[in-house]
C-alpha cells in the first residue's frame, strides 16, 4: 500500500489526483497515443439444439461423434458459465468449419475427469450464423456438484473442462470466488490465468475488457513467449472481432483457466470501442451502430453466457447469479445503456501533460436522471435488491464507484467515464439499496488497471455521507497502470479518505465468503511480462456481516 507523505502542497495534490483520474479515462495503451435471471433455465441460448439424448441408465454409452472433414476444430478451448443449482452453460467454438455448414457435435458430461462415471452424452448443433459457437445448457443436474465435460466431432476431442452447479437456494454454503478484468494482449503475458487455473475457486467473475480493439503496436511488450502484438488493424466489423477473440483465446493459460471452473462475465468498453457510451463513440465514427452490433455478436459467440444471441430488439446482458442464500451476484451493464459522459464541468488541464478529459462535477453529472445503467436496468436492479434475501448482495460492475477527487477544492475534479460522471444516479442507487434493506452491499469493479478498497458512500466527496457498502477494485490481468502516474498515487489518496487502499500492479482478487464475513486477498504478480511469474498476497481485507466498509486491512510484511 502507498503511504501518505508527511507534507503536501496544493499543486502536488492537484497534479496527483488529476493524473490518477486521467488514467481511468484511457488504458495504458492510450498513454502512448430485458433482464435475465440465471435461475431461469428457459433463457438459454438458442444457438444449439439438443437432437439426441442418452437414456438415464447408470452407465450410458457415449454418442458417436459426427464426422468432420478438417483439422482440429477445438483450438479455442472450452468454457462454462452462468451456473444455477441444476444447470450450467457449456461452451466451445468450432474453428475451420465451412462457412455454409451446419455442424453436429457430441458433448459428454461426467462426474469424474476420466469419464468413467458418464452422466450423459448428447448431440448439439451449430451453424455459421453464430460463428459455429456452441452454448449448450446441461440441465437436470445435482446442486452443489462438480462435473467434467468435453466436446467431440470426427476424430477430434476437445480438452476436458471442469464445471459446477451452485448450492441449493436454501443453503448458506461458503463461496470462494476470484475476479479481475483488463487483459490487453499487447501489454503483458497471461501468467495470472496460469496461476488462477490451479486454484480451488468455485467461480471466476470477469468485469470487462476481455479483448482490446486496437490495431498493433499500442503497447506491445516482450514476454517470455516473445513479442505479443495484435495481428490486424483496429477491428470494426464482425470478422475482425471474431479474429480478435480467436487471438486472445489462443493463449493456453487463458484456455486452462476457462476450463478450470465456470465464469460469470460482463463487458466494458474495449469489447467495442474505447470509452464509448451507448451508441456514442468517443470520437466521430460513421456506422457506429453497426460496429457495436458486430462487437456484441462476437462477444456473445465467445462467452459462456446464459443469453439468447443479440437481436434487432436489443441485447440486455444484466442478470443475477445466486449462490444458495448466501450471495446474489447482480451482473451489470454499464456501457450499452449509459448516457454520454458529461461535458459541462470545467475542464482540468494537467500542466505539461494536456487535457485528459477530466472535469469538475457539473450539473449533468449531478442530475439523477443522467444514467449509467439506463432506466430499465436501474429499475431491475432496485427490484432485485428489494426482493433478495441473500446475506450478501454483490454488484458485478465495470468502473469504480467509490469516487476519486482530483483536488481538495469545493468542487471535485473527476473522470466522467467512471461513476463520478453519473454521481446523481450513483447517489440514488446507493440510497435505494439502503432503503430496500440490503444487509451487506459489496461492489466488484475493474477497468483502472490497479487495485483499491473503498468505502461506498452516496456522496463519496462528503465526509458526512454514511458508508453503505464496500468496493473492491481488482488489479488487471495484463493491462498496465501508466508508469508515469505511479508516483502520484500516494498524494491522491490523502484527499480521498473513502479509498482505504490502493496498488497499481497486476493480478487478481480472491474472496472467501461466509455468513459472518467477507475476506478478500489481493494477489499481485511479480512480473506481468513473464507467463511463468509468481504472485503474492499483498493485502487481506475483511468485511464483517452487517458492518459496511472494510473492517480490517492487513498488508504483507516486506
Amino acid at each position: 500500500m502507498f503511504t501518505t507523505p508527511p507534507t503536501l502542497t496544493r499543486r502536488t495534490v492537484l497534479a496527483a489526483g488529476v493524473g490518477l483520474i486521467a488514467a481511468a479515462c484511457s488504458s495504458s495503451e492510450d498513454q502512448s497515443s430485458a433482464s435475465t435471471d440465471v435461475g431461469a433455465t428457459d433463457d438459454v441460448s438458442t444457438s444449439t439444439t439438443t437432437v439426441a439424448t442418452t437414456t438415464t441408465e447408470p452407465a450410458p454409452t457415449p454418442i458417436e461423434a459426427p464426422g468432420f472433414d478438417g483439422p482440429d476444430p477445438f483450438t479455442l478451448g472450452v468454457a462454462s458459465g452462468d451456473p444455477d443449482p441444476s444447470s450450467v452453460v457449456l461452451w466451445t467454438r468450432l474453428v475451420g468449419a465451412s462457412v455454409e455448414s451446419v455442424q453436429q457435435l457430441a458433448v459428454d458430461l461426467a462426474r469424474d475427469e476420466n469419464f468413467n462415471e458418464l452422466e450423459r452424452s448428447e448431440l448439439v448443433e451449430t451453424s455459421a450464423a453464430v460463428g459455429h459457437s456452441v452454448h449448450h445448457l446441461a440441465d437436470s443436474l445435482d446442486a452443489d456438484t462438480w462435473y467434467w465435460y468435453r466436446f467431440r466431432i470426427g476424430d477430434h476431442t476437445s480438452t476436458t473442462g471442469r464445471t459446477r452447479t451452485t448450492p441449493d437456494p436454501s443453503a448458506a454454503t461458503p463461496l470462494r470466488l476470484a475476479f479481475s478484468s483488463c487483459q490487453s494482449w499487447e501489454s503483458g503475458a497471461y501468467g495470472a490465468h496460469r496461476l488462477l487455473a490451479e486454484t480451488d475457486h468455485d467461480l471466476f467473475v470477469w468485469l470487462g475488457d476481455y479483448i482490446y480493439e486496437y490495431g498493433p503496436g499500442n503497447a506491445s511488450v516482450v514476454t517470455a513467449a516473445g513479442l505479443r502484438i495484435h495481428d490486424r488493424p483496429e477491428v470494426t466489423d464482425l470478422d475482425g472481432y471474431r479474429s480478435r477473440y480467436a487471438l486472445y483465446r489462443s493463449d493456453p493459460h487463458l484456455q486452462a483457466h476457462h476450463a478450470a471452473r465456470p465464469w460469470v462475465v460482463t463487458w466494458d468498453d474495449h469489447e467495442v470501442d474505447n470509452n464509448h457510451a451507448g451508441l456514442a463513440p468517443a470520437d466521430d465514427q460513421a456506422g457506429f451502430a453497426e460496429r457495436r452490433a458486430a462487437a456484441h455478436q462476437a462477444w456473445w459467440e465467445h462467452m459462456p453466457v446464459r443469453l439468447d444471441p443479440p437481436g434487432s430488439d436489443g441485447f440486455d446482458i444484466h442478470r443475477t447469479v445466486s449462490w444458495g442464500n448466501l450471495v446474489d451476484l447482480h451482473m451489470l451493464d454499464g456501457r450499452q445503456h449509459r448516457d454520454p459522459q458529461p461535458t459541462d464541468g470545467e475542464p482540468i488541464v494537467i500542466p505539461g501533460a494536456g487535457d485528459f478529459g477530466v472535469r469538475t462535477l457539473g450539473p449533468t453529472a449531478l442530475d439523477p436522471s443522467h444514467s449509467m445503467l439506463g432506466a430499465e436496468q436501474e429499475a431491475w436492479l432496485q427490484e432485485r435488491l428489494a426482493a433478495s434475501t441473500a446475506r450478501w448482495n454483490v454488484l458485478g460492475n465495470q468502473v469504480f464507484m467509490h469516487g476519486l477527487n482530483g483536488f481538495p477544492g469545493p468542487t471535485p475534479a473527476t473522470n466522467p467515464d467512471t461513476w463520478d460522471g453519473y454521481a446523481g444516479a450513483r447517489r440514488v442507487m446507493l440510497e435505494g439499496a439502503v432503503a430496500s434493506g440490503v444487509r451487506n452491499l459489496v461492489v466488484l469493479s475493474g477497468d483502472f488497471h490497479s487495485s483499491s478498497v473503498g468505502d461506498l458512500r452516496p456522496d463519496p466527496f462528503d465526509p458526512d455521507s454514511p458508508t453503505v457498502g464496500t468496493e473492491f477494485m481488482a488489479p488487471a490481468i495484463s493491462s498496465q497502470f501508466p508508469a508515469s502516474l505511479r508516483q502520484l498515487a500516494p498524494l491522491a489518496l490523502t484527499i480521498n479518505p473513502q479509498i482505504r487502499w490502493f496498488n497499481p500492479n497486476n493480478g487478481w482478487m480472491s474472496c472467501e465468503v461466509s455468513e459472518d464475513r467477507w475476506t478478500t486477498e489481493v494477489y499481485l504478480l511479480a512480473d506481468v511480462t513473464d507467463e511463468m511469474t509468481t504472485a503474492v498476497v499483498e493485502a487481506t481485507i475483511t468485511v464483517e456481516d452487517g458492518v459496511p466498509g472494510a473492517a480490517d486491512i492487513v498488508e504483507r510484511s516486506t
